[in-house]
């Protein structure tokens, strides 16, 4: 597997390769590198090699720059690798799209591509730097989609809106697997954690593990704060992720309201170790705000709280209306702090609810998408990628 992020902390790519290794396939994975982090062992079926790059900022050129030494160090280490252990599939995880050229010499010789699109580019670059209507980078991340697309042999993309889009883009639906975005439940497991959830509280927690950037609306939780404290005064809000500029923006947001010493936020953790706090919190929260990409996305963090059984106050896009009702996550109008606040009140007023929202989710959606359920889906890709060369070593 090729992966431009750094594989330890990749919850969709580790759970491709940890399920593989499980049904005992080999499986390298070639991944950027982390400073100063030691990883913890994994399957002796993983072998992980990690290029001599580590992520950059993110300004747009920096991209560019990241992208274009990223590809050459995957091509560099991929060829010799491939020649070593003749790969029959390659599996290739975008963004970008474009590093799925870098498997060019092992296809030409047999290898199957897979090109596995975590987020479309088109509407992900809109998103992150809040483009109204596509320019002309914009424009030429939908033309390197579809060559992209085009050189693989299969698509995989992680719901339902991202294969339409690719379909309305010329990609042939035949082409396309979709492996839905979902909580990995060996992991995020809330049987392992009855001792946490049923302990007695300190501070009724709101809690948010994931990206902090603009187009999440970070802001509202601390924004909403200052209604919260007078009515629910051992409320914490907890945030996980990693520092940033975007990070620094949020704690002086919370120095200028005076509620900082009911926010904490703390730097990336293992994704091992996010099950436990989740149990230790009261509220899950996601506070997106809507644009081309965030109205599509499947947002995997709540449904990795609603497999932890803890109820979720969420912004009503269009991607959750289309897979949960009102009964199963408290919704509110995205960027309305008022509604948000009044959301979380309610929950912290009534326990009851709180568990009528978590067993809705359970009736709506985790007893139908289980990572069982997806994962065998790509086990039968596989298979059929397999059975057109007859080798079993997977990249």
């Amino acid at each position: 597997m090729i992966v431009h992020q750094y594989f330890y902390v990749d919850t969709r790519v580790r759970r491709y390769v940890e399920a593989l290794a499980n049904a005992d396939v080999e499986v390298d994975v070639i991944c950027v590198n982390k400073a100063g982090h030691t990883p913890d062992p994994v399957h002796s079926n993983i072998h992980v090699y990690r290029i001599p790059l580590s992520r950059f900022s993110e300004d747009k050129r920096n991209y560019l720059v990241e992208y274009a030494l990223a590809f050459f160090w995957y091509m560099l280490w991929l060829l010799p690798l491939y020649l070593i252990r003749k790969h029959a599939v390659i599996h290739v995880h975008n963004m970008p799209d474009f590093l799925v050229f870098t498997t060019l010499i092992p296809r030409l010789m047999g290898a199957r591509i897979i090109l596995d699109i975590h987020d479309p580019m088109p509407e992900f670059y809109m998103s992150k730097y809040a483009c109204k209507k596509a320019n002309a980078i914009g424009r030429f991340m939908g033309i390197q989609e579809q060559l992209s697309v085009r050189f693989a042999n299969t698509v995989i993309t992680a719901n339902d809106n991202f294969k339409r889009n690719l379909i309305r883009r010329g990609t042939p639906e035949e082409k396309i697997t979709v492996i839905n975005n979902v909580a990995n439940t060996s992991v995020f497991d809330r049987t392992r954690y009855v001792a946490e959830r049923q302990a007695s509280r300190e501070h009724f927690t709101m809690i948010y593990p994931g990206t902090f950037a603009p187009r999440y609306g970070l802001d509202i939780p601390i924004r909403a704060l200052p209604r919260l404290i007078p009515k629910i005064p051992h409320i914490r809000l907890l945030m996980i992720g990693a520092r940033g500029g975007d990070t620094n923006d949020l704690i002086g947001l919370a120095n200028e309201l005076g509620v900082s010493a009911f926010v904490e936020i703390r730097p990336t953790l293992p994704m091992e170790h996010i099950p436990r706090e989740m149990a230790l919190a009261d509220v899950g929260i996601y506070t997106a705000l809507p644009d081309p990409h965030m109205n599509i996305a499947t947002p995997t963090k709540v449904l990795e709280y609603a497999a932890m059984g803890i109820p979720v106050v969420a912004a009503r896009l269009p991607v959750l209306e289309n897979m949960f009702s009102e009964r199963a996550l408290r919704f509110f109008e995205p960027g309305n702090v008022a509604e948000f606040a009044a959301g979380v009140l309610e929950l912290y007023e009534h326990p009851t609810h709180r568990a009528e929202l978590v067993h809705n989710i359970d009736e709506q959606f985790l007893r139908i998408y289980g990572w069982e359920n997806e994962i065998q889906k790509y086990f039968t890709l596989i298979k059929y990628l397999l059975e057109q060369d007859g080798r079993v070593t997977v990249s």
